[in-house]
């Protein structure tokens, strides 16, 4: 993503993340304080290893919603890996590590964004990374999920904007 960044411009920009987006963001803002102006982070909290455990169950994402996944298969190169990048996944979410090391070395002001009830972020986790951000707001939106966006947009604008 840096690359493309000084691909771009020469200018300090403003990156604006979800989940793993948003890990991203914290990563270049850590890493590159002075081309990072502003950073709006959407569900992503705190992640140690053991805080708690992904699991990502194709099973139960294809009962869920089956006729989305079935068109989701259709645009895949390769639908028969689904299974293989979903643990692979599962792995990486559960031994990353976002915490006080990475949070608190970020420099430009930060947005924590998310929905109250978020599966993927649990609040506690937000909340704990919107304190070790030392130039940091934070956004909850109540009664949404994951997807916080697409569930209230004109409440999450409404934040980005006065931020």
């Amino acid at each position: 993503m840096y690359t493309v960044i000084r691909a771009v411009t020469s200018e300090s920009v403003t990156i604006l993340g979800f989940r793993d987006g948003a890990y991203t963001g914290y990563k270049l803002a850590s890493l590159y304080s002075t081309r990072v102006r502003k950073l709006v982070a959407i569900g992503a909290g705190e992640q140690v290893p053991g805080l708690r455990k992904v699991i990502l169950d194709t099973n139960e994402a294809f009962r869920l919603d089956s006729l989305y996944w079935k068109k989701q298969l259709a645009l895949m190169p390769q639908p028969e890996r689904l299974l293989e990048y979903w643990t692979k996944l599962a792995y990486f979410y559960n031994n990353m590590v976002a915490s006080k090391a990475l949070f608190a070395s970020i420099r430009c002001p930060v947005l924590v964004l998310s929905g109250e009830r978020d599966q993927n972020a649990p609040l506690a986790t937000i909340i704990a990374a919107y304190q070790m951000i030392p130039n940091s707001q934070l956004s909850i939106i109540p009664n949404a999920p994951h997807p916080v966006f697409l569930i209230n947009f004109p409440a999450v604008w409404a934040s980005i904007v006065l931020f």
